[in-house]
């Protein structure tokens, strides 16, 4: 398989029903189809819970395929014209193995996560506030899962939704990070803080420099919506907001761009949390 084909695998997925961003995260009843084996591997390996359904072309060499399904107790029907949906995206690159996820069903509550979670030094969480490109939301999820954080927090509401859209752009990385619905922004930092998190919250024009910031505690990230940033009485919950050193040529990052930055920088200081599994 070439690089392209690979790729291509791996981001093409599809949305079955559409969301706004007025949904809140516990309206989210869609399902989207992932298409190529290795989206959908990354889906049984990490969250089989939300797979319902596999579909295979009957002449394909994917035992491995079969077996996480089977292990799962999820069907596997053989890929025909029959059973071709008329939902599938008919052009997607799928060569032969196609999985139906349920949306909703990536997402956990914040209780059973926060009080199952082993809170260390190398502990960091990512806050999303607020923000309305699904781009956005799928490329931090990325991010957070390239550089070891252990679960990003998605309040139900004025919140972009877990979306097909969302998936695709984390390149599946949506199946590994933890995904945590919370009420609240300010509820949900109140609750970190006495947990011993430290918040910290990215603003271009803050005094302290995300460069020099030592990360010594577990480390609570909150990255704004895209057009008013973090909202202020969220600003004032944060111990610390950084801003980003770059060229005074460039106005400022996308969010997406700033949370890479970000969670780069505390992941320098925590190597550990690169070798965890998500």
């Amino acid at each position: 398989m070439t690089s392209e084909s690979h790729k291509g695998e791996r981001l093409a997925f599809r949305t079955c029903l559409r969301y706004t961003r007025h949904h809140s995260m516990k309206d989210i009843a869609s399902k989207t189809y992932i298409y190529g084996k290795h989206a959908l591997m990354e889906a049984l390996r990490n969250s089989p819970h939300a797979v319902e359904k596999v579909l295979l072309a009957p002449q394909g060499e994917d035992k491995e395929v079969r077996a996480l399904a089977k292990s799962a107790n999820i069907s596997v029907i053989d890929l025909s014209p029959k059973t071709m949906l008329h939902d599938i995206d008919s052009s997607a690159v799928h060569q032969g193995v196609i999985g139906l996820v349920s949306l909703g069903k990536l997402v956990r509550e914040y209780r059973e996560f926060i009080d199952g979670l082993k809170i260390g030094p190398d502990s960091s969480l990512v806050i999303l506030g607020e923000i309305q490109d699904p781009q956005n939301v799928g490329a931090i999820i990325r991010s957070a899962a390239a550089f070891g954080v252990a679960g990003v927090l998605i309040p139900e509401h004025n919140q972009a939704p877990i979306t097909g859209t969302v998936v695709k752009v984390s390149a599946g990385m949506a199946f590994r990070v933890p995904l945590v619905s919370i009420g609240n922004v300010n509820t949900t930092a109140r609750d970190l803080k006495e947990r011993g998190f430290w918040i910290y919250g990215l603003q271009g024009d803050a005094p302290q420099n995300i460069a020099t910031e030592k990360f010594d505690a577990p480390a609570v990230f909150i990255f704004g919506n895209e057009a008013t940033g973090i909202r202020l009485k969220t600003r004032e919950l944060c111990d610390i907001l950084l801003s980003i050193p770059m060229n005074p040529g460039c106005e400022s990052l996308n969010v997406s761009a700033s949370a890479a930055v970000a969670l780069y920088a505390w992941s320098a200081q925590h190597p550990r949390a690169l070798k965890k599994d998500i």
